[in-house]
């Protein structure tokens, strides 16, 4: 093996050791980015469930809110009425 074929084999060698470096790393930052895009969508759902139960909680004070003001507006009636 002449000294060319000598410095070009170590070049390929060094070449192929940093691209399988480089492969890794990769493939590390994109197992990294997949598992960040699931938490994100994980936490997307728990906050949506979390939006729908205070939607709902909100209707139910609205409809609380409601109830007392007609139950107010008897009862100012009713005194009204006997104090007429």
């Amino acid at each position: 093996m002449t000294a060319l074929e000598r410095q070009l084999t170590r070049a390929l060698r060094e070449l192929s050791a940093q691209y399988e470096t480089e492969r890794q790393q990769h493939a590390e930052e994109q197992q990294r980015h997949s598992e960040q895009v699931e938490a994100l969508r994980q936490r997307f759902e728990r906050q949506a469930a979390e939006s729908e139960i205070l939607r709902r909680r909100v209707e139910q004070l609205a409809e609380q809110v409601t109830c007392l003001n007609t139950d107010y507006r008897k009862l100012a009636a009713t005194l009204r009425g006997r104090w007429s």
